[in-house]
């Protein structure tokens, strides 16, 4: 079985239990006072505290109780992870969670959370594109151009690595291997704490959220050589994919999804929070997907109504 699948059957069978479905919400049973918290396994300030945010805002609104948001982070997530596993199955604990929640599992060993026995599904929220940059001072206008650059300088160019089994790690290597490259990994905690290097020119390659290079590629501090997306993005339409550049077997997706404790009570659906990408803005048409620079995804195969 190939990364990809495993990654589709991981996540088919946390969202196959989905508590998502038409009728009330499990929340209308709980004290109103007592806030939700959604915990997010990454930094402050990076796109999945972002996406917490926004939709902690919805889901304030819908349920008309507070909805916390509480940064986790550590170990590329696994820390918040296991803190979300150990919770409590009352509805109120929820895990911001993205590849690596599929990833940590097969990266460290020390991991002891199941990314699908030690959790039920909430709801995909979203699909959120990596963009491949390199800082304005590199002299390199297109990817086939900084391979090439690469291919002349083994083992002398680096690139931000915001955590084992990350997204943009696992884009990075697997181009890497795609590209017959040397490129030497700098790892940091999170996004945030590696930009600065990448902005400065310490750091000379990146795969970033495109929500957090958008306001750097605009502004001609970083430029955009390619997209990890199935399309070309309508906020930068005149940059290739991956695929284009003849590296499709280099992308690995990034995604959003809602998770609860194993064992969380559906009795009802969570359908007070939905549809999410409602509540929470991430849909194309309004300024909060603009800032994700996501896309909304919605189940494959919704589950069956619970009846409430």
């Amino acid at each position: 079985m190939n990364f990809d699948s495993y990654v589709r059957r991981v996540l088919r069978s946390l969202l196959a239990a989905s508590l998502v479905a038409s009728g009330i919400s499990v929340y209308a049973q709980l004290a109103s006072s007592r806030p939700v918290t959604i915990v997010v396994p990454f930094p402050a300030g990076g796109t999945p505290d972002l996406a917490a945010r926004l939709l902690s805002q919805g889901m304030s609104i819908a349920l008309n109780q507070p909805v916390l948001v509480d940064p986790k982070p550590g170990a590329n997530g696994a820390i918040g992870t296991a803190y979300v596993a150990q919770a409590a199955s009352d509805g109120y604990t929820l895990l911001l969670a993205t590849l690596s929640h599929v990833t940590n599992p097969l990266l460290q060993a020390d991991v002891r959370w199941n990314p699908v026995a030690d959790f039920s599904g909430v709801a995909m929220l979203a699909t959120a594109p990596v963009v491949a940059v390199v800082p304005s001072s590199l002299k390199v206008e297109s990817l086939r151009a900084f391979v090439a650059l690469a291919r002349s300088k083994p083992g002398k160019l680096n690139y931000l690595m915001p955590g084992l089994g990350t997204s943009m790690h696992l884009n990075t290597e697997l181009l890497k291997r795609a590209a017959n490259m040397d490129i030497v990994a700098i790892p940091y905690k999170g996004t945030p704490q590696g930009l600065p290097q990448l902005l400065q020119g310490d750091l000379a390659f990146a795969m970033l959220p495109l929500s957090t290079a958008l306001p750097y590629i605009k502004s001609g501090k970083l430029k955009a050589l390619a997209v990890v997306a199935a399309k070309r993005l309508d906020l930068i339409p005149n940059v290739p994919t991956l695929a284009e550049e003849g590296y499709s077997q280099a992308q690995v997706l990034s995604w959003y999804a809602l998770l609860a404790p194993a064992g969380t009570p559906d009795l009802c659906s969570i359908n007070s929070i939905m549809p999410l990408h409602r509540l929470c803005g991430i849909r194309r048409s309004n300024s909060a997907s603009r800032i994700l620079a996501s896309i909304p995804r919605q189940q494959d195969h919704p589950p069956r109504s619970t009846g409430c």
